[in-house]
């Protein structure tokens, strides 16, 4: 291969890796997760369009944010295997935004429910908020393990409170169900809220069938400050960015170079 040949596949070589290395926007698509809420209800299959995209997701699991153009589709949750949908609805999902879609309430009266997730954590706070999603549980409080602290006052099926910004830590809650916040029927183990990092506390279940429970999920976590991410050490196999930006930057002023010596020897 002649000089200008080889130098042309290393820019070739360089532009596939910066495109491979760029970051993708997100601009066009939005984020949907699933989770399976309704506590009766057999695993499922979860199709969009016809087409299968998570399949045998039992009671109380929360997929990972699926991406998918902005727009309308056909949401069918149907038992695992079969074409029985108990839910058959037309969502709008809007460009650049967050949702969870919930199969709610009993298998006899399941329901979809819709709800944005919109988290904006910092990198030294962290953000949680506390989702209603038993339908035969009242109203709930939700406070401090010794009854000191309301976090969260009269939340009813199937709300969810704004997010609440805290510092990181180990909170140890509590949900409770009557006026006199003497029946707490949800007593999840203590979380561990990371800083950077938002999350939800989905209350899912049924509270005449003992099955009440809480489903905890991250829903966004703090981009890295620019100045603080580093580079690869000596030695490491990691390209930089900077690396291959100059790789491409080499290869285009070599390019250069060539076509100028090409065209002195075509007037000589």
């Amino acid at each position: 291969m002649n000089r200008l040949g080889r130098l042309t596949s290393l820019i070739g070589a360089s532009a596939l890796l910066l495109a491979v290395a760029a970051p993708v926007s997100a601009a066009d698509d939005a984020m949907v997760r699933v989770l399976h809420a309704s506590p009766d209800a057999p695993a499922v299959d979860v199709k969009v369009d016809g087409a299968n995209v998570l399949t045998n997701v039992p009671f109380k699991t929360i997929s990972d944010y699926l991406m998918v153009p902005g727009g309308t589709y056909n949401i069918k949750v149907c038992a695992t295997g079969t074409d029985t949908c108990v839910i058959d609805a037309n969502l709008t999902f809007e460009a650049g935004t967050k949702y969870t879609v919930a199969a709610t309430n009993v298998l006899a009266s399941i329901t979809a429910q819709v709800i944005t997730d919109e988290p904006t954590p910092t990198a030294d706070k962290t953000q949680a908020r506390v989702v209603h999603f038993s339908a035969d549980t009242p109203a709930v409080d939700v406070l401090t393990q010794d009854g000191s602290a309301k976090v969260v006052e009269n939340l009813a099926y199937p709300n969810a409170t704004g997010y609440l910004t805290l510092d990181p830590g180990s909170y140890d809650l509590k949900v409770c169900a009557t006026a006199d916040n003497t029946v707490c029927p949800l007593d999840p183990p203590a979380l561990d809220l990371a800083a950077g990092t938002a999350y939800s506390v989905f209350a899912v279940g049924s509270l005449q069938g003992q099955t009440l429970d809480a489903v905890v999920a991250v829903d966004g976590v703090a981009a890295p400050a620019t100045d603080t991410v580093a580079l690869p050490e000596a030695g490491s196999s990691g390209v930089s960015l900077a690396a291959l930006a100059a790789l491409g930057l080499f290869g285009i002023t070599a390019l250069a170079m060539v076509f100028r010596l090409s065209s002195r020897r075509v007037e000589k």
